[in-house]
């Protein structure tokens, strides 16, 4: 996409949003500091330089960017509340805390704000006072909207015996997994849970003995509703106070251990889902996860749907991929239940592997989400669950350099759990 400096500034702006979107980030970088040389004293100008350059990785060009945005237009809230996204995806909690906090004293009405607020809190540890704020978000405005519309009830967060309880989820497959943690109190407090979700869930979630019905169509008829990422506000969570005991999810038929293995089997998943917004910073080029599978001692297990070990050899032929047979996440919890190890990316696949109570070890890019915390190689989510973070040093974070030293410490550690396993 060529770039043209004889551009109108909003052409200019367009075409750095463009280029933004298709994540190439050094012409953007590169159309941005065009623009700024065009138009100096424009403040959209060093708002989308600083977009851009976020982007790339770069922490203080990134602030300087925003701050002459500042300097152009103090009162601006679109600036703060950009300027607060970038501080967040830079795991800068704290200071995106008082970013956003500007930005919503200028724009009070402004959902998003409050939803990008509520985000950072969650990241720093505030939960109780940031599930209020995450109900903001445009999922939940819109879900509110038509229960209204509809004159049905949503869920206050009192649980009432003998009272049916629709529970929604609507965002990520590894999200529905985490939270529907919460089908069991509501079921233990006499309410009777059906959930409606993805159909790749309903096999799995059926397997719950606290879940009456799933349904992924028409929908059961119900006395109030809740979306499934709204729960932990309604039960006023907090890091120490996370209901539902781990292990939450099981295998509807656990697939037999292979007896001609005697090696530790470790299933594998580097890449989420292409289309969600954070896949670029959470997913890991496969070659970069070469080292671990050229490892000896150990038995690799894909678990990423699709792939499919090529005619080149190498040791990724060595990697046995998922069967043809392998068609939802009841599948893929049978063979989870037949592994001593799962390492993945921030994926659905470790938030099940989390949720059945099986060792898992999570591999977080440079921008991690609120739910992982900060500074932690835990997580109070799931208890057998290591993380194992992007440093700030190893680079942007969307190439197989910056994963390097995150891989490196994976293969080390491995190696260590291979040995153990090999003397027991």
């Amino acid at each position: 996409m060529a770039i043209d400096n004889g551009r109108s500034l909003e052409d200019g702006l367009a075409m750095g949003r463009r280029l933004m979107t298709a994540r190439a980030h050094r012409k953007a970088v590169q159309c941005h500091r065009l623009l700024a040389l065009r138009f100096p004293r424009d403040a959209r100008v060093y708002m989308a330089l600083g977009q851009s350059l976020r982007g790339l990785g770069n922490r203080d060009r990134t602030t300087r960017a925003f701050r002459r945005a500042i300097l152009l237009q103090p009162d601006a809230a679109a600036i703060y509340y950009n300027f607060g996204n970038a501080d967040f995806s830079f795991d800068n909690a704290e200071t995106a805390i008082t970013t956003y906090g500007r930005a919503r004293c200028l724009d009070p009405e402004r959902p998003e704000i409050a939803t990008g607020l509520s985000l950072a809190m969650l990241q720093a540890g505030d939960w109780v006072n940031a599930w209020p704020l995450y109900e903001t978000r445009e999922s939940c405005r819109e879900f509110t909207a038509q229960m209204h519309d509809l004159h049905r009830v949503i869920w206050d967060g009192k649980p009432v015996a003998g009272e049916r309880i629709l529970l929604i989820a609507e965002q990520g497959a590894g999200d529905a997994i985490q939270f529907i943690r919460y089908a069991r109190p509501l079921a233990e407090a006499g309410m009777t849970v059906h959930v409606h979700c993805q159909p790749a869930l309903e096999r799995l979630l059926a397997n719950m003995p606290w879940i009456e019905n799933v349904s992924t169509g028409a929908q059961p008829d119900f006395d109030s509703t809740c979306l499934i990422m709204s729960l932990p506000h309604r039960f006023r969570t907090g890091p120490d106070t996370i209901p539902g005991d781990v292990p939450y999810l099981s295998a509807p038929s656990p697939r037999p251990r292979r007896s001609s293995v005697d090696a530790p089997r470790v299933g594998l998943v580097w890449a989420g889902t292409p289309n969600n917004t954070r896949d670029e910073w959470r997913s890991c080029p496969q070659a970069a996860l070469t080292p671990l599978v050229e490892m000896e001692g150990a038995s690799f297990q894909s678990l990423q749907y699709g792939w499919r070990p090529g005619s080149t050899p190498g040791p990724w032929s060595n990697v046995t991929p998922l069967g043809d047979d392998v068609g939802d996440f009841a599948d893929t919890a049978d063979i989870i239940a037949g592994l001593d190890l799962v390492i993945s990316v921030d994926t659905s696949v470790a938030h099940l592997t989390g949720a059945m109570g099986k060792p898992v070890w999570l591999l977080l890019g440079r921008h991690s989400d609120w739910r992982w915390l900060l500074r932690r190689d835990d997580t109070p989510w799931y208890p057998t669950m290591r993380l194992f973070r992007m440093a700030e040093s190893d680079g942007p974070g969307g190439d197989e350099a910056s994963w390097q030293n995150v891989v490196a410490k994976v293969t080390e550690e491995l190696r260590a759990y291979v040995t153990r396993a090999a003397t027991e």
